[in-house]
């Protein structure tokens, strides 16, 4: 009885107000329903969450009514329905990324509204897990794939053995050049060993290796052998004594007839390269290597792309940003005439020592030969007429217009060629003016890395 006595005035208590502040001022209905609002909101206080419970929280008390049956009720009352969890969602890749989560969450919002349910919680996950983890599992794929082709290419043996005199001669991000004797025909090679771990793609080292083993030619560098020596690739090569076209130039000028001699030596291993699918994507004076017998080979196959009749275009942005054709950032795909504009990038490094915009960040670069293209050449007046020509064939900005290799070895200014016994003076001289610049700024050993031009940075 007590009880019921209790709940009799409570109830009087919350009712009381609503009908006495209607007696006073009947014509404020909103003061009716602010008191209503509150007391509806109180009794919601009082029931169970939205959430489905996990385990048996306690039951927060319901509210008292006016008659004695309502606390049963009450206590034995479902909780509100609540719609289903959605499933996680996998990743939506984008060219921006991910959906975000508050697009997941409003998405949420708008059914729930449409549906007239209660807004279901949405837990946020890694929405890329999933794709992460495939992508991983692709990726190892590809690497237990590279490194059985490698094993298929590469020879067995020691070559510790085979190779002996052993003496550094470059040094980069990816792996050490060096210069041996091989202790069967006494001749020299060069080494290079590539850190597996460090080469993110290794299909690429694959590709290199193949292109080396495939394209064998006067004008390109002989690939020899290969080595699986723990974590390391060790690419057998011939060795070149005098150093890269890009170490000369920046000492000493050469003359046209020079520059026409590299230039035909260097159309003819495009040409040749071409006509069996493969487009070199890295060619500047680093990756041309000079011999002191006269010798020009290209060099560094590491970004080489090879073609078919079928796929004749490639669409990846590789290479070395001041050499690059603007059809990498103007078009879609490209061929294998991009060769062609760094080869014209390539003869104004022999020019003046460094490549256009050379002062200028490589995508800056890019964009300013894009708008303004190549900028006036010094001391232009000086040329002649054949070699502003050949450039302009070479740097046309339309790639169909654009010469290919076979076309420009018929070119006027390549009858200027001299002989390439003439690269061994061109060499020493520069040697020589290298090495007095070094010992008046104090240094004492020479970089065998800047002479003899062996670049690994980027393998």
């Amino acid at each position: 009885m007590a009880k019921v006595f209790r709940r009799v005035c409570a109830a009087f208590c919350q009712v009381f107000p609503m009908a006495y502040a209607f007696y006073c001022d009947p014509d404020k209905p909103w003061l009716l329903t602010h008191l209503a609002s509150k007391y509806v909101f109180r009794n919601r206080r009082g029931r169970p969450s939205r959430k489905l419970p996990q385990a048996d929280p306690p039951q927060a008390p319901s509210l008292p009514s006016l008659y004695e049956d309502t606390e049963e009720e009450d206590n034995n009352e479902a909780p509100p329905v609540v719609a289903p969890e959605p499933e996680q969602p996998n990743s939506i890749n984008t060219s921006s990324g991910t959906k975000s989560s508050t697009a997941l969450e409003a998405a949420a919002l708008e059914a729930a509204d449409k549906d007239n349910t209660p807004t279901p919680e949405i837990t946020y996950m890694s929405t890329s897990s999933s794709s992460c983890s495939s992508t991983n599992e692709q990726q190892k794929t590809v690497e237990e794939d590279s490194l059985e082709k490698l094993r298929s290419i590469v020879s067995v043996g020691d070559p510790m053995k085979k190779y002996v005199e052993w003496e550094k001669i470059a040094s980069g991000g990816f792996g050490t050049v060096y210069a041996a004797t091989d202790t069967a025909t006494g001749g020299e090679v060069a080494i290079k060993q590539v850190c597996l771990q460090k080469q993110l793609k290794k299909e690429q080292i694959v590709d290199e290796l193949i292109v080396m083993r495939d394209n064998k030619h006067p004008n390109i560098v002989n690939y020899l052998d290969s080595y699986l020596v723990r974590d390391k690739l060790w690419i057998v090569m011939e060795y070149l004594d005098g150093g890269s076209l890009s170490a000369v130039v920046k000492e000493i000028s050469m003359s046209e007839g020079m520059m026409a001699a590299v230039s035909r030596e260097c159309l003819q291993a495009l040409a040749f390269l071409h006509c069996h699918q493969v487009i070199h994507r890295d060619l500047k004076g680093d990756n041309i290597l000079l011999g002191m017998d006269g010798s020009v080979k290209l060099a560094d196959f590491g970004l080489a792309a090879r073609i078919t009749p079928e796929q004749s275009k490639r669409s990846s942005v590789v290479g070395t940003a001041h050499w690059m054709a603007p059809e990498y950032l103007t078009k879609e795909e490209y061929g294998p005439k991009v060769d062609i504009w760094a080869l014209g990038i390539t003869v104004i490094e022999m020019l003046e020592g460094e490549p256009p915009y050379f002062w200028e960040l490589p995508h800056r670069a890019m964009q300013l030969i894009i708008s303004k293209g190549i900028p006036e050449l010094q001391n232009r007046e000086k040329l002649s007429p054949a070699l502003q020509d050949f450039l302009n064939r070479c740097l046309q900005a339309d790639e169909d217009s654009r010469w290919s290799a076979e076309e420009l070895l018929q070119h006027p200014f390549l009858l200027s060629a001299m002989p390439l016994s003439g690269l061994t003076t061109v060499i020493n001289a520069a040697n020589q003016l290298r090495e007095a610049s070094r010992q008046r700024k104090g240094f004492g050993m020479p970089s065998s890395s800047s002479i003899d031009g062996w670049n690994s940075e980027q393998n």
